[in-house]
């Protein structure tokens, strides 16, 4: 909800349906939420025109997706990343084959990370909301890899290479 309804505040008219709200106000609000992304909050840098969103939130979802930061992977999503966007810079990989192949690094205000683990269960969540979201895991860079054999060529950790090869069973 921080991401979907960030911008509730600047939205006149609009106030959370409660528990026992008819079912109509509850309908318009999740439409207007999700479907419309109409509580959605913008800044200036994220440019004015859809194409301009488009591009920055595709280049936002491929660096957080190579990060393994699941929030700001949600974030791109959201406000119109594509799973699907080829990076042209990075050999037309998409996010899910950055999330294979991932640092996974984390932040100093995150939990400390002992050994990987914390690391891979971010990249493990990270490429598992991309999979949601609708990433293939057979779509190809431009090398022909698909995400699977980039996490074995481009040395993913070896709890992803068993992730992605569980989800292909």
């Amino acid at each position: 909800n921080s991401i979907w309804e960030a911008g509730i505040s600047s939205q006149k008219g609009w106030k959370k349906p409660k528990a026992n709200d008819d079912r109509s106000t509850k309908e318009t609000w999740i439409k207007s939420k999700y479907q419309w992304k109409g509580f959605l909050e913008y800044t200036a840098e994220d440019g004015q025109r859809q194409e301009e969103r488009e591009a920055k939130f595709n280049v936002d979802l491929f660096h957080a997706s190579l990060g393994g930061d699941v929030y700001r992977v949600a974030e791109a999503l959201a406000k119109g990343g594509s799973v699907d966007w080829k990076n042209a810079s990075e050999g037309d990989k998409t996010a899910l084959h950055a999330c294979a192949v991932g640092g996974y690094t984390s932040s100093k205000d995150d939990q400390v990370d002992d050994g990987g683990g914390l690391a891979n269960w971010q990249g493990r969540e990270c490429a598992e909301l991309l999979i949601q979201n609708g990433a293939k895991l057979d779509t190809t860079d431009s090398e022909e890899h698909d995400v699977l054999e980039c996490a074995v060529c481009g040395n993913g950790r070896r709890e992803m290479v068993e992730f992605l090869t569980a989800k292909l069973a």
